[in-house]
């Protein structure tokens, strides 16, 4: 296993400087082309929907590699909304685009990032969170057979961490 972490500001331009860590770290493996995406997605939703973004507030992008999958971590200030997959509303005309506005992109990116991975959750509260993620190795014989050697960590529910594994 190979580990990296980096600190970024909460400000919108810091998405840019985590998707170039994301790349500069990992390499131009098949596949980086996801973690890179999926690096992004998380940071700006760090910045954008967390308290991260507010003045002053920073995010922490975590990477790790595996045999067989690659990890990604990002943890924010917390906030009081909680990263889930949303339904986005439903784009029929052209008139949609216009009457959405800014929002016609709203609901999009956790399901995205739903779909390249191969797990994904979230650890914490309005506190702090770290959204995680692990996408497969493209032509790795362990990913193929989708096997583990499972993750560990404190999961915290807003009043007691507790340990918790995956299998």
């Amino acid at each position: 296993m190979s580990y990296w972490s980096k600190t970024f500001d909460g400000r919108p331009e810091c998405v840019s400087e985590a998707r170039e860590f994301t790349r500069e770290t990992i390499g131009d493996d098949g596949g980086v082309d996801l973690v890179e995406l999926v690096a992004s997605e998380l940071a700006g939703n760090a910045v954008r929907h967390s308290d991260s973004g507010k003045p002053g507030g920073q995010f922490t992008l975590h990477l790790a590699t595996f045999l067989d999958r690659w990890q990604v971590r990002v943890d924010d200030a917390g906030g009081p909304r909680v990263p889930q997959v949303c339904e986005p509303k439903p784009i029929e005309s052209i008139d949609d685009l216009d009457a959405f506005g800014d929002e016609v992109e709203a609901g999009r990116g956790l399901a995205l990032v739903a779909s390249v991975s191969s797990k994904w959750g979230v650890l914490g509260d309005q506190s702090g969170r770290a959204v995680w993620v692990e996408i497969l190795i493209p032509g790795c014989r362990r990913a193929a057979s989708r096997s583990s050697t499972g993750l560990t960590g404190r999961r915290y529910d807003g009043s007691a961490a507790q340990d918790w594994e995956r299998p």
